[in-house]
């Protein structure tokens, strides 16, 4: 096809707009909020694709979809006043064997189902952008036959996985974003490499509450950073972990993930690290506001039955000021041999209402723990240990 802006060949219908991007409306796409855009807009993210790469434009409206593919050199722009909405059908979503990491199979206490709103897999020199809003949609999955909302999660019939999910992508942007409204995990970095976000405001419902409604989870990820976001959720606002043992193609520790002038608020925790068998190291958290949240820093081993449990070493925060429940909760749970060394606090301001938790044991006690001119409103001086 030619056009003004060059030549393009592709599969089907595949134009430019006049400001050269590839506008989901010249695909089919409604934009009405209740005709299915995901045929649609699939279509303009392959032409861009296809083309060697391009802006996958958004314009004003309600687009809703099922399951959508990012691929490598897409820009997919949200403009101001558009909304990706979830789709409520369950076919709308991809299978549970979509890709090998998938490790939604693993979530079935959680009643997922494996699905994703918006799927980037092993792509390259992808961008998710605002200033619109992906919206989970979760008043359609959070709900019982008569509407109520569900005593627990062991209620809730089915509900898509994480809403956003990078998974062994290398050179990812996410910025200037609403991610809203998740019905499980807002956006998961998963085995992933390069990866930016900033300005990304990510919130989940509190109240009533979201079953497991994370922000952002970051796993088994390398060179990460994450700057200038808002993130008020009903479970752990970021989490970092090393869970990707066994379903990642190309394992490795979570590190290097570098957290700065952020503000988080949890019904949980603002800050959690751990779980999985592998290794979170050589991270940091700077100039970092937490407000309205039960504990500020989780730390466990292994979350669920007897495991090895992660290897936690080198992490620092700093220039933080804090108002939560409590400050510290580090505990191995039901970890058997993870280790917690070199774990680092300094210049930390604010108040909490309880003492913080540190649950370690003579034969593995956490390693050279430190607290540097913390001085909190409510919490008496920290347990410090500090061990060659």
């Amino acid at each position: 096809m030619k056009t003004p802006y060059g030549t393009i060949f592709v599969a089907g219908l595949a134009v430019l707009s006049a400001h050269g991007a590839f506008d989901v409306r010249d695909f089919g796409a409604k934009g009405d909020g209740v005709a299915k855009d995901t045929v649609a807009v699939q279509k303009a993210i392959d032409a861009a694709n296809a083309a060697g790469g391009g802006e996958v434009l958004l314009e004003r409206g309600v687009y809703l979809c099922g399951s959508l593919f990012l691929k490598s050199g897409v820009d997919f722009h949200l403009a101001e006043g558009a909304v990706l909405k979830g789709s409520p059908d369950r076919e709308d979503y991809n299978a549970l064997d979509v890709a090998p990491q998938n490790w939604g199979r693993l979530g079935s206490g959680d009643n997922i189902s494996g699905g994703h709103l918006i799927l980037c897999i092993e792509q390259e020199g992808v961008t998710l952008r605002g200033p619109g809003k992906v919206d989970g949609n979760v008043g359609a999955f959070l709900k019982m036959p008569d509407g109520s909302h569900p005593p627990n999660k062991l209620r809730v019939a089915w509900r898509p996985a994480q809403m956003i999910w990078f998974v062994e992508s290398r050179n990812v942007t996410i910025r200037d974003i609403e991610i809203a409204d998740a019905p499980y995990w807002s956006c998961f970095i998963y085995g992933c490499e390069g990866v930016v976000v900033e300005r990304a405001n990510i919130h989940t419902v509190r109240s009533p509450h979201t079953y497991n409604g994370d922000g952002l989870d970051i796993d088994s990820s390398r060179h990460v950073r994450v700057a200038g976001c808002r993130i008020s959720t009903a479970d752990d606002s970021i989490t970092l972990r090393a869970a990707g043992q066994g379903y990642l193609k190309n394992d490795g520790p979570c590190a290097d993930v570098v957290v700065s002038n952020c503000t988080f608020s949890s019904d949980c925790n603002a800050i959690r690290l751990g779980v999985g068998n592998g290794v979170i190291r050589d991270c940091s958290f700077a100039g970092i506001r937490i407000e309205d949240t039960r504990y500020a820093v989780n730390a466990v081993g292994a979350w669920s039955r007897p495991e090895h449990g992660v290897d936690i070493s080198n992490i620092t925060f700093r220039d933080m000021e804090i108002d939560a429940k409590g400050f510290c909760k580090f505990y191995y749970r039901h970890a058997t041999g993870s280790v917690f060394d070199g774990i680092a606090f300094r210049h930390v301001r604010g108040k909490v209402r309880e003492r913080s938790i540190f649950d370690d044991t003579p034969e593995r006690p956490f390693r050279n723990l430190v607290f540097e001119d913390v001085k909190l409103e409510g919490e008496t001086s920290p347990r410090v240990i500090r061990t060659n």
